[in-house]
């Protein structure tokens, strides 16, 4: 049918019931409908084009709308036409889509499918569907306009409806050009970006700007065409032109298909050489000697010469007058402070200073840097700038790097500096302004079509303002701490912050959400990423989505439109009312293209996909209609994944009827089927609905949850190894990996990541929700995430390959214990834990072992010895490895 997840069927026969259908989708599916679909293939360590052949199972009969009584729902009514010729027109819902692009549909039957019927095979279906085929979902994972004197790597991290195994794309080809010579580099694995100390799972390649004949030194154009499985490939460089055209706005556009941008330098010279040292002792009179060519050279300067704030060093500057040549498409530039590096000595600095800097001073290409001084050892710590009286700034772009932010009652600058990219920094309140709600940074205004703030490696907290508020739209949040609502395009291996550890954050705080407002381009509303975050001991809602207006995303309604919320951690404590995130409930919605995969949700339910919206004329209660298509809703375990895509009787609509006057004034709205798509389950696999609540369950579930997901009729806890939500102990930070009896066990067989939440492998099947079962774990149950301990060392289980070994799934041989040492995440190696090692038991894969899984042999006991890092060959040889004292990395 045009809507693309139902099949018509006429065959002979006379009209049935429920009872006459028998699918078994789950098992041996008895209806199965086959299609091809252009799309991409790996060869030869690149994407080529492909066909992909999809095999859809037939799930269930689809009903009629149901229709209620006073008090209770009607019987269900198979959705069956008598065409009174001997035949009968039976509608059947599809486990996914069928796009108007797939071809060549055949299907095939069992016998017994339906009472009375034979197995047939071959028979050729008419595709009608109108769906359109789903695009990658994609954004950059790095912050852009940083300065690289060599390689330089690109990240992205990229989600699909239709994952192949764990691998979302067959590939990503990336490109770096300087408008005239151009790099190009392919991946077609998953790898780990630990750029940020997370270890993030995306696409990522090294790009070597210096090979064969070298890119010239300026802005460099970066992009990335995704090539998924199915479907037409989609690249960040939308007009396909590699335009070099005002790189420095293109790459803070808000649209997912903008370049990523960086400014190379190999000779130190065009971005790299000038240093100033800003110390209170200083000056308040700039001078162009304040300007060195190297930090030792800026440090040299005595401290009664150094600019003694932050605009002092600003005019010193503009004093010295560094031009730009022009270069990759950007024009020249006179008096540039573009890659200054002013660093700030080791101490308290009341505010950036009231010297007036001269207009002309320029930030085109790359933002000038405040820093705290490298030679501290504890730059974040002890390097500290406060707000005061705004500085007048000058620059327009400006990146904060390790160093405290304090703020309180005024903003750092004035409005003139607009574009922010903090890398391990630490905001919060001045001593007394915990309270504060002012923007921290600046509240200038921001172009309609682009972000202007970017966070990573940083901790935000102990202040009233929230990331996201007025003058902040972030473009990258990423590897990152936060106790206020964090609002963000990609929002990337998070932490939530819960108040018992910020005790100021007195508000029930939400977690993450998309920006707010209606006069933004609609990127800003698309392709929104939410993945890998902690949202633990959180009081509200896990996520606020934003709908993009009718007007500028060309639907029937608001639109929720290719947005990902994937593999979080969420937990909800203390007594809010609110669902952890919901769509479409009382509101107007358009709801498509979503990717809602691999989450944990633990004590609270999700309001997914509604069709509830309120009525206020009797137009309306004609004429109102939600719609849900082409969602993929995937490996997900729920508390309760509440529904009303069947509530038919509905008393808004009843009430607004009898005040029109109408005749048998009902409440039913048989329009509320265009979100059934997931009221059956098409594009829904792999989830676990254990309908758990602080109140009674709902009594409307759907009809089908999808392919190898259950819903329970009763309450039933999902086994998660510790429940600190508010429907277990209610004290937070729990451990949300299921233990081996969990129900959760056993359901994702693909998905968008290769890893959990917790940097595990996944295996196939694995269990639904963010995590691996119980000894797959290497965090303990307290820790803010699988890269980010923060505690001292302590025992885990855990799986560990050999060096030559791809990834521990691939086993075949018998696994042995291993007592090893474990150091804390933030130790590089053993040598630099500076704390005690705790004994932890470990599995050791042999060389030729696959997996425990697939071993099926008993673990046994053995001591061995553990070789030294560079010894390969102990991991490499055949012969039995001696005993010796070495640390383990």
């Amino acid at each position: 049918e045009t809507n693309g997840w139902v099949l018509r069927l006429t065959i002979s026969g006379s009209p049935g019931s429920f009872a006459s259908y028998t699918f078994d989708p789950d098992g041996n599916p008895r209806v199965v409908l086959a299609s091809l679909h252009p799309g991409f293939v790996k060869s030869a360590g690149t994407a080529v084009g492909g066909t992909i052949v999809r095999t859809l199972v037939g799930t269930k009969p689809v009903r009629k709308p149901v229709s209620w009584t006073v008090t209770t729902r009607d019987p269900a009514v198979i959705d069956e036409i008598d065409n009174g010729n001997g035949t009968v027109t039976a509608r059947i819902a599809l486990s996914e889509h069928v796009y108007a692009t797939d071809t060549a549909l055949v299907l095939s039957v069992l016998a017994g499918w339906r009472v009375g019927e034979g197995a047939a095979s071959g028979i050729a279906v008419t595709n009608a569907s109108t769906a359109v085929a789903p695009m990658p979902i994609f954004r950059w994972a790095l912050a852009p306009f940083d300065v690289v004197p060599g390689q330089f790597r690109l990240s992205l991290f990229v989600a699909s409806h239709h994952p192949v195994g764990f691998e979302p794309v067959a590939g990503v080809k990336f490109n770096a050009t300087d408008g005239t010579r151009t790099r190009t580099q392919w991946a077609t694995e998953l790898s780990s970006d630990n750029s940020h100390g997370d270890n993030l799972r995306c696409y990522s390649v090294m790009i070597d700007p210096a090979a064969a004949t070298a890119l010239t030194a300026g802005l460099l154009r970066c992009d990335a065409e995704v090539y998924p499985w199915l479907g037409a490939m989609r690249s960040t460089d939308a007009a396909g032109t590699r335009s070099m055209a005002g790189l420095a706005t293109a790459g803070v556009n808000v649209s997912a298909q903008s370049p990523f941008v960086v400014g190379y330098d190999p000779a130190g010279t065009r971005y790299s050489a000038q240093f100033l040292l800003v110390d209170p002792a200083g000056t308040a009179t700039a001078s162009a000697a304040m300007v060195q060519a190297t930090h030792a050279a800026a440090k040299a300067i005595t401290a009664a010469a150094r600019p003694r704030d932050y605009t002092t060093a600003l005019q010193a500057l503009y004093l010295a007058n560094r031009s730009l040549v022009a270069a990759n498409g950007q024009p020249a530039q006179t008096r540039s402070a573009d890659g200054a590096r002013i660093r700030f000595v080791a101490g308290t600095h009341a505010g950036v200073g009231t010297t007036v800097v001269t207009a002309g001073l320029t930030t085109a290409e790359i933002p000038v840097a405040l820093e705290g001084d490298p030679d501290d050892a504890d730059p974040r710590g002890n390097c500290i700038l406060q707000t005061g009286t705004p500085g007048s700034g000058r620059v327009t772009r400006t990146r904060l790097r390790n160093l405290r932010i304090e703020a309180g009652g005024t903003a750092l600058m004035a409005s003139t500096a607009i574009f922010w990219f903090l890398d391990n920094v630490e905001l919060r309140a001045k001593a007394g302004s915990e309270a504060s709600t002012v923007q921290p940074l600046s509240s200038a205004t921001v172009p309609a079509d682009q972000w202007n703030v970017c966070i990573t490696r940083s901790k935000w907290h102990r202040i009233g303002y929230r990331i996201g508020g007025t003058g902040n739209r972030v473009g990258l949040m990423r590897g990152s701490e936060h106790s206020r609502r964090a609002d963000a395009l990609a929002l990337l291996r998070n932490r939530f912050i819960p108040a018992t550890e910020d005790t100021t954050n007195t508000s029930v705080e939400s977690g993450l959400g998309q920006w707010t407002g209606s006069n933004y381009a609609l990127g800003a509303f698309e392709d929104h990423i939410a993945a890998f975050n902690d949202i633990r001991a959180c009081k509200n809602r896990v996520w606020v989505a934003n709908p993009a207006p009718v007007a500028i995303a060309a639907t029937p309604n608001p639109s929720y439109r290719r947005l990902v919320f994937m593999n979080n951690v969420c937990e909800r404590i203390g007594s809010s009312v609110e669902p952890f995130w919901s769509m479409g409930e009382t509101e107007l919605a358009t709801i498509s293209y979503l990717i809602i995969e691999g989450n944990s949700f633990a004590g609270e339910r999700v309001n997914a996909f509604y069709s509830d919206p309120v009525p206020v004329t009797v137009a309306d209660t004609n004429t109102q209609l939600n719609q849900a298509f082409c969602n993929r809703m995937a490996n997900n375990a729920y508390d309760r994944n509440a529904s009303k895509v069947d509530e038919f009787a509905d008393p808004n609509t009843q009430a607004v009827r009898t005040a029109g006057g109408v005749v048998n004034p009902t409440g039913f709205r048989p329009q509320m089927v265009e979100t059934w798509s997931g009221h059956y389950g098409a594009g829904h696999e792999g989830n676990y609905d254990g309908g758990r609540a602080t109140g009674a369950i709902d009594a409307n579930r759907r009809e089908f949850a999808g392919l190898r997901s259950e819903q329970t009729a009763i309450q039933v806890y999902p086994g998660w190894a510790v429940d600190r939500s508010v429907l277990g102990t209610g004290a937070g930070l729990g451990d949300y990996r299921p233990v081996q009896a969990s129900p959760l066990v056993a359901r994702a067989r693909r998905g968008s990541s290769d890893r959990d939440f917790a940097d595990v492998p996944r295996q196939s099947p694995s269990p639904a929700g963010a995590l691996q079962t119980m000894g797959a774990e290497v965090a303990p149950a307290g820790a803010r995430h699988g890269q980010r301990a923060g505690a001292p060392p302590v025992g885990w289980s855990a799986v560990l390959a050999p060096l030559k070994a791809a990834a521990a799934i691939r086993a075949s041989a018998a696994l042995v214990t291993l007592s090893v040492g474990v150091v804390p995440f933030k130790s590089a190696m053993a040598v630099r834990s500076g704390t005690p090692v705790l004994a932890a038991a470990s599995a050791l894969l042999p060389a030729t072992a696959r997996s425990r899984a697939a071993s099926g042999s008993p673990l046994v006991t053995l001591s061995i010895g553990v070789a030294p890092f560079k010894a390969a060959m102990a991991v490499r040889s055949g012969t039995p490895v001696l005993a010796a004292a070495a640390a383990l990395l």
